[in-house]
């Protein structure tokens, strides 16, 4: 793509479902160069990340927003075997099929629906890398993630520091909120918060999050 990484960042940001489908359907077969070409460290950051506080390398992970399979290699790098992609770039899945990183693909999008080719408490850990945003995943997402993660199982994911001088909401401060109100609940436990480089120079806050209480995430007594 003739974009820089930032301009498609802004973009995206920008477009609605059918348009952000059909663009990710276009960009998926230059994704992973031009991700890479702007010194995109994050997957493996967050990888290495999981791979702290999660010993058992045959234990199940779901890459949350997986696309072309960048996040499911770098995890199968530090010794991961049992990974599970869910994108809703059906074209993305495919390029990452022919990676041979992920046990299953599961073309659907993470929100408020109930993805029910993923069991309740089934995943030790879900990772997130650069999909956090008000046009992509938000906070509507974490009842779905709280579902499929078990009790005491970890959550690695980011939120860009990019801002956008659009009018739209602040995704910062919208889906910082909604993490903030889990952490307050003690429905989640922050392991660690650390900045890290993002794209173009831009960075990203990484979260490491354990499932503390799932109960209190669905509205159970």
């Amino acid at each position: 793509m003739a974009s820089t990484t930032s301009q498609i960042i802004h973009k995206t940001h920008m477009l609605n479902h059918d348009q952000m489908l059909d663009y990710y359907a276009d960009w998926a077969d230059s994704y992973d160069a031009d991700v890479k070409s702007s010194g995109y460290e994050a997957p493996r950051v967050c990888a290495e990340a999981l791979g702290k506080v999660l010993s058992d390398k045959s234990a199940l992970i779901v890459d949350c927003a997986a696309g072309t399979g960048i996040v499911g290699e770098e995890l199968k790098n530090i010794g991961f075997k049992t990974i599970d992609a869910v994108d809703y770039s059906q074209q993305s899945l495919d390029i990452s099929a022919s990676k041979g990183v992920y046990k299953r693909l599961i073309c659907n999008k993470f929100d408020e629906n109930k993805i029910e080719e993923i069991k309740d408490d089934s995943c030790s850990a879900l990772i997130c890398v650069g999909a956090l945003s008000m046009n992509h995943i938000t906070q509507t997402a974490f009842p779905e993630w709280n579902r499929i993660v078990k009790q005491g199982g970890f959550m690695v994911f980011t939120l860009s520091r990019v801002e956008y001088d659009d009018g739209l909401p602040d995704h910062r401060l919208v889906i910082g909120n909604g993490i903030q109100e889990l952490l307050d609940k003690g429905t989640w436990e922050l392991i660690d918060k650390t900045a890290i480089p993002y794209h173009s120079g831009y960075l990203a806050d990484m979260f490491t999050i354990r499932l503390k209480n799932q109960k209190r995430s669905l509205g159970l007594p």
